[in-house]
């Protein structure tokens, strides 16, 4: 673990974002001194841009000391995540999903615009994650009717956009919508899974696999009767093999019901 210190930014009377951004950059080369991590970020992130080799905990405490001091100037940290995101490392861009992911005064249209706004640039998995945990996927678990826009993203040809049409059902677990909704939103998620089932790209079928797996953990009937269903129809290889990773979340009992199904 790199114990380097957390650098303090400078803040107070700076000569606003493209300062602050100046001053994450040199934060980040300070911090990324572990070269066998930035080479595993590298390995385990393909498509991660200009790496420095920052944890996430780290950047975390960044977005949190510049949210301490201006959290309440939404349109300061706005432009903040806007520069960083020009810059486009990877660490640059995880730290601007994070500060905007925070901010608690924004309304969950808010949310999904910033969302929508960034979604199109991604190129990597984790950045793609953050995006939908902290952006789309709150939006969602706050106001359902994104769900009709998730729905119709199975057939972008951006391998990002289609997996995000996934992981943005993972933050459902946070809805406090009424039960016969959250029993909507699970359904209408097993059904972008199963349209993704047999997708090409494997970022996007691991994102099916952990969409099922959370709904199984949400609503475990609903999740149960869809994997069920499922062993009961013609499937390709690869959607066998996605479902059988999915069903080690189904109690010991049900996994071996399904996996027998699958014979």
């Amino acid at each position: 673990m790199n114990d380097t210190a957390i650098p303090e930014l400078k803040l107070e009377g700076s000569d606003g974002a493209d300062s602050i951004v100046a001053q994450l950059t040199l934060a980040f080369e300070a911090l990324g001194k572990d070269q066998r991590y930035r080479e595993g970020v590298n390995r385990f992130i393909p498509g991660a841009r200009d790496v420095y080799g920052v944890r996430v905990p780290q950047l975390r405490a960044l977005a949190r000391q510049i949210l301490k001091v201006l959290g309440k100037q939404i349109s300061l940290v706005e432009a903040i995540a806007e520069g960083c995101w020009k810059v486009g490392s990877r660490e640059h861009c995880v730290l601007a999903i994070l500060m905007l992911s925070d901010l608690k005064a924004l309304e969950p249209g808010q949310r999904w615009a910033l969302g929508l706004q960034y979604l199109p640039a991604v190129g990597d998995w984790e950045t793609c994650d953050q995006l939908c945990m902290g952006l789309l996927g709150q939006a969602l678990a706050e106001e359902p009717k994104y769900i009709d826009e998730l729905e119709s993203w199975v057939h972008d040809p951006n391998i990002w956009v289609r997996r995000a049409a996934l992981a943005s059902t993972v933050v459902l677990r946070r809805s406090k919508a009424d039960a016969a909704t959250r029993l909507a939103l699970n359904q209408r998620a097993l059904g972008i899974c199963l349209q993704l089932l047999d997708d090409k790209e494997h970022y996007v079928r691991k994102a099916v696999d952990w969409a099922v797996r959370e709904v199984i953990r949400r609503d475990y009937s609903t999740g149960k009767k869809w994997m069920m269903e499922r062993g009961k129809t013609p499937l390709s290889t690869v959607a066998r093999s996605t479902l059988k990773k999915a069903a080690k979340k189904l109690t010991p009992e049900d996994e071996d019901r399904f996996l027998r199904s699958l014979s």
